[in-house]
């Protein structure tokens, strides 16, 4: 079994099936985090990453859904206690990035990546803290990148939602008085 700095912790990490993801969740599986693994469509991905972190002796559950919805939020962080016991960390990772000029994204697109990018970390969020306050430990990362600094051409949507992001974490600081960053 794994004794590293993240045993006896569980991580929920959305879009894990590939990329920077699936990054993530086998860097935290190597410090021994069990971890609950989302992704919205590629099911046999996330479980081949699953199956990965499973060889480093952690615990590791799929989730497919869509975190642009409330409640496939709170169904995932709910499945995290009662199978895991616990979401001591909440990764917000998953986004979509259409590459679109305003006048060709519709509004179900405009809406679509603002639920998936922005409004799911606070979805996550709501569900996932009471918990961490509970057990009065707890970690959320979110991830924006430069889209949350910088625009680029097309990419107006994912500009807007990472940088509400880069919002919200800085308007979430820890009880405790340290300060966030995304």
């Amino acid at each position: 079994m794994n004794a590293g700095k993240l045993q006896g912790r569980v991580a929920l990490v959305t879009g894990a099936s590939r990329n920077i993801g699936r990054a993530i969740a086998l860097a935290f599986a190597a410090e021994g985090a069990d971890l609950v693994l989302n992704t919205r469509v590629n099911g046999e991905e996330l479980e081949a990453v699953a199956g990965e972190c499973r060889k480093a002796g952690v615990r590791a559950v799929t989730a497919l859904g869509d975190v642009g919805d409330p409640a496939v939020c709170q169904t995932m962080v709910e499945r995290g206690l009662s199978e895991l016991g616990a979401v001591d960390v909440l990764v917000c990772n998953a986004a979509i990035r259409p590459h679109k000029s305003v006048t060709e994204t519709t509004v179900e697109e405009w809406h679509h990546v603002l639920g998936v990018n922005l409004h799911s970390a606070f979805y996550l969020a709501r569900a996932a803290v009471p918990g961490m306050k509970e057990r009065r430990r707890g970690s959320i990362i979110a991830l924006g990148g430069m889209s949350s600094l910088t625009g680029r051409p097309n990419t107006t949507v994912v500009t807007v939602a990472k940088t509400g992001l880069l919002g919200f974490v800085r308007g979430s600081p820890p009880s405790s008085g340290r300060s966030a960053s995304a």
